[in-house]
């Protein structure tokens, strides 16, 4: 069988593959379900309702149409009951593919040449060289920009949000780059992986049939009609899809007149992306009457949320056949979730305050477990990929994902460094392990590698501290985030100006923030942004990077970078990409990504050390100094550890006394120590991955 990466090279332990036959047959619906959608068609004013011609035009550009189609090579047949949905092979993906760069598009100069970047012989044998296993490109959906007037925004952390198709976006390229890509990295043995369409979409052809009453459409989002009489607390609009969101005020009173439900779980969340409800303007249907649509959103009143719980069940058939799409289809090993917007979308309990944080996770456990069965019988993994608290990661993970994205502790990192206490990341790092999270399903990165964002942290602890933290982050979007470039930055007090001057002091801070994405269990997730060193600018913050070597041809404005392009740093021996690949290689080989965290050491202020036992023996030390002076810090051995004691970076030998580890530790520095693990594990990667050691 013909598969891609995985399904290729390890078809004889992937039994639960997607059969030739499933391949064939979807590709058999390939043209009709990804064609690009034809001019619209303009509607007559004069009629009393749509035009049909339109109606029909938009259900064919619909993602509930392309469903159809996509689910009809599937349902009736046996192909349902050659795998099984309950299918776990989490060792095979976390031996295989381990470190995977973190792609969006959105983020890039490349413009449509990025299909082609990434499938060019020089980024792959980079790839190779550089240890990833695999490529998450996301997001790629056609978003509402062919739907609406309006300026092209980011509407919460992640550029090119607003899906509304299944296609892939125009300004990425066609259905012919991104298969050229696919047969690419099969070759080469790299794997794919992406985002499904998100639970909160834009404003596109769905949305706008089920307000339009199209047959049919009914139940795709979570909207509700609002009777004539009730429009007098509504605000007014400029057209039929010039969506504003709705006042506290009119939103109480709606309520009081039994026209919106009572409040919901979600409005109960002090962490989750801004959400409410928002209203259209007067849209006629294709029964001749007009109406004025509530209907719940996530992120900006662009953002409408898919009804997952309705029983007409439209939003699960969109999900099911973007999965057929996705893993069959595309054959992508990985497939994302983004469907925080469907938290919380139940009524409030009367004594709902009192209850535990998970109860607003409803319906999203459900969703995650129908949909990571699904995934799991075409033979992929699945990915929680949503901004959750740390409260949240057993509920999540107990729903029968694969894995679960961790951006808790680049966060928690992040603050560490800003306010120089590492006590909030050791204490959620303790109570995890209370908690018997299995961090060896962590996916360790921020989503889409765009910025750390702090908002789903846990309560800081009030005083001098917390005090220094706002101080440091007075200046950043607490909402947008920051680039682990510009937070090494801000905690060395430079400009943008001045950072070529300390280009030692940024590589090394910078390499403590990712050594807690590098030192841990699980998937590590690193971004073109986290190693080109992009700086954010307050007064440009979606500037992009270059995603291997910078071009006169660049499609927007290019961010600065603290470490040059990768093609660059490529060719340079003791380039901060290569002390990055360094680790990768070395982590790879003592199979870190299966390994168990097994103990949290404090030090002196600012430092911590962390202990993952690894799964064929010896243990993997992280020993991070946060403070902005050099310290010396003093680690027990986990009890059963050998006294052979390795530094991952250049292979030196520690002395180990009293069965203690002693190591002396830079300011802001971050420091990967092997336990028990003999120099003959380690990789041949060559003396360009070995820095001279301080």
């Amino acid at each position: 069988m013909r598969g891609h990466g995985l399904f290729c090279s390890l078809a004889a332990s992937l039994s639960g593959c997607l059969p030739i036959v499933l391949l064939l047959s979807l590709m058999c619906c390939a043209c009709t379900a990804a064609q690009r959608h034809k001019p619209m068609p303009v509607p007559s004013p004069n009629l009393p309702r749509p035009d049909p011609g339109h109606i029909q035009w938009l259900e064919r550009q619909s993602m509930l149409g392309n469903a159809q189609e996509l689910s009809q090579q599937v349902s009736g047949t046996d192909l349902l009951w050659r795998n099984s949905a309950s299918l776990r092979r989490l060792p095979l993906l976390q031996s295989a593919a381990p470190h995977w760069l973190d792609v969006n598009p959105h983020a890039l100069t490349d413009g449509q040449s990025v299909l082609r970047t990434l499938a060019s012989p020089d980024f792959l044998t980079f790839l190779k060289e550089a240890g990833y296993q695999g490529i998450f490109f996301a997001p790629t959906g056609e978003t509402d920009a062919v739907w609406s007037a309006r300026p092209v925004a980011v509407d919460n952390d992640v550029e090119g949000e607003n899906v509304v198709s299944l296609r892939l976006a125009p300004n990425l390229g066609n259905d012919k780059d991104f298969n050229s890509l696919v047969n690419a990295l099969e070759a080469a043995h790299v794997q794919l992986g992406g985002d499904l369409p998100p639970a909160a979409t834009g404003l596109g052809p769905d949305f706008m049939l089920q307000a339009r009453k199209a047959s049919r459409f009914d139940g795709v989002y979570a909207m509700l009609s609002i009777p004539r009489e009730d429009w007098d607390v509504l605000p007014v609009t400029a057209g039929e899809w010039a969506c504003l969101p709705l006042g506290d005020s009119a939103v109480k009173t709606l309520r009081q007149r039994g026209v919106l439900p009572e409040r919901l779980r979600r409005d109960a969340l002090y962490w989750g992306a801004p959400a409410g409800w928002a209203v259209t303007g007067e849209v006629r249907g294709v029964d001749g009457q007009t109406r004025r649509w509530a209907y719940r959103y996530v992120g900006s009143s662009q953002r409408p949320v898919l009804l997952w719980q309705d029983p007409s069940a439209q939003a699960r058939r969109i999900w099911s056949a973007a999965i057929i799409r996705h893993t069959g289809l595309q054959r992508q090993t990985l497939a994302g979730f983004r469907l925080e917007g469907l938290m919380g979308l139940d009524t409030l309990p009367a004594d709902g305050a009192d209850k535990p944080a998970a109860l607003a996770a409803a319906p999203l456990p459900e969703a995650l477990a129908t949909m990571s069965g699904e995934v799991h019988r075409y033979g992929g993994w699945s990915l929680q990929d949503d901004i959750l608290p740390p409260s949240l990661t057993r509920t999540v993970l107990d729903a029968g994902v694969d894995f679960t994205r961790d951006n808790s502790t680049c966060a928690l990192a992040a603050q560490a460094l800003l306010s120089g206490d590492a006590t909030p990341l050791a204490a959620a790092l303790r109570a995890s392990v209370a908690d018997n999270v299995d961090h060896s399903r962590l996916a360790r990165g921020v989503r889409c590698g765009s910025s750390t964002v702090w908002r789903p942290l846990p309560g800081q602890s009030a005083g001098r501290e917390q005090g220094r933290f706002r101080q440091k982050t007075s200046n950043f979007d607490l909402d947008r985030g920051a680039s682990v470039a510009s937070l090494a930055a801000r905690a060395l007090g430079l400009d943008s100006a001045h950072v070529a001057e300390h280009q030692a002091a940024m590589c090394s801070t910078c390499l403590l923030l990712l050594g807690w994405r590098i030192g841990l269990p699980g998937l590590t997730f690193l971004s073109p942004q986290d190693l080109v060193g992009a700086l954010d600018s307050a007064a440009a913050p979606n500037v992009r990077v270059p995603l291997w070597e910078e071009s006169p041809l660049s499609v927007g404005r290019a961010a600065s970078m603290a470490f040059g392009s990768l093609a660059a740093q490529w060719a340079q021996e003791d380039s901060f990409a290569r002390q990055i690949a360094r680790l990768l290689h070395v982590r790879h080989a003592t199979g870190l990504a299966q390994g168990r965290l097994v103990r949290i050491v404090t030090g002196p202020p600012g430092c911590l050390a962390v202990w993952s036992a690894l799964p064929q023996g010896g243990y993997w030390g992280l020993f991070a100094n946060f403070s902005p002076k050099p310290q010396r810090m003093t680690c027990p051995l986990p009890d059963d550890a050998s006294p052979h004691a390795l530094a991952v970076a250049d292979g030196h030998v520690f002395a180990v006394k009293n069965h203690s580890l002693t190591l002396p530790m830079g300011a802001r520095e971050a420091q990967h120590v092997l336990i028990g693990v003999p120099p003959s594990r380690f990789p041949v990667v060559g003396e360009g991955f070995r820095p001279k050691r301080k």
